[in-house]
């Protein structure tokens, strides 16, 4: 009985932690992606005290249509958020694609620097524009400045990396270049760059993108408050992984060694 016990013991510590360590399935292969991820610590930038909106205007890759699920606000170091904070996608006719809320408090979920929060699935039409914008309030949750990549561009030679996945590749390996986000690379600089929205108002609301977003002159550029993602996972913690492995360990050991009885009788 006790040995029956150990092993239905076993068994539950193998499978309690299990479902941060599963992998999942994006964007024909992207399972677990961002639209980017900042190559610098934003805490150590010089923050900007702008009030408002701010984040990117962004094409998406020409040959195919992109999937988004997550809404991410900006949280370097995993910590609980002074205010809540609007996400918005805007199209190109500054039609609300998904909108969504990232509470203040302890993030319910972080990952890569990120609080993101789930959202109905999305398809963002291929070789199209798009803005993506956060509400911000100056001296508050930090969220660092403007973060741009030098020219030409590979998709990761400066301040950012667009595009990332477990894999580094867009849908059928056509390359970090072409997905599962923006169509990056050297030659598309220029559809990349930073937006700003004075009025925070606007923030799940359609707008008049020619009189509302203002836009920086550094191409290849983001302001990285908000970002994109598909099917997001936090990472197993360490502790998880021991927990694991100790449920491993006395399952199988429990289930050999009763084998062996098994065998001896």
């Amino acid at each position: 009985m006790k040995k029956q016990l150990l092993l239905i013991v076993g068994a539950a510590m193998c499978f309690v932690a299990a479902p941060t360590a599963l992998a999942q399935v994006n964007n024909d292969e992207n399972d677990n992606s961002m639209m980017y991820q900042p190559n610098v610590s934003l805490t150590s930038l010089t923050q900007n005290g702008f009030a408002g909106i701010v984040g990117g205007q962004i094409l998406t890759p020409y040959y195919f249509n992109v999937s988004v699920n997550y809404l991410g606000y900006a949280d370097p170091n995993d910590v609980a958020l002074v205010d809540s904070h609007t996400i918005t996608l805007w199209d190109s006719n500054g039609d609300v694609v998904a909108s969504a809320v990232v509470s203040a408090g302890t993030p319910t979920l972080w990952e890569g620097g990120y609080a993101w929060v789930p959202i109905s699935t999305v398809t963002l039409s291929y070789n199209s524009y798009y803005e993506v914008g956060a509400t911000v309030v100056s001296g508050v949750d930090s969220w660092g400045d403007l973060i741009n990549n030098n020219s030409p561009d590979n998709g990761n030679n400066g301040q950012i990396t667009w595009n990332v996945s477990p894999n580094g590749y867009g849908p059928y390996n056509y390359g970090q270049s072409y997905g599962p986000f923006v169509q990056a690379g050297s030659g598309y600089e220029f559809s990349r760059v930073g937006m700003y929205d004075n009025s925070i108002s606007d923030a799940g609301n359609s707008v008049n993108p020619a009189t509302e977003f203002n836009y920086t002159s550094t191409q290849d550029s983001i302001y990285p408050a908000p970002n994109l993602g598909y099917d997001i996972e936090p990472a197993p913690e360490p502790t998880t992984l021991s927990i694991v492995g100790a449920g491993a360990v006395l399952f199988f050991g429990v289930a050999l060694k009763r084998k062996n009885k098994d065998s001896v009788i």
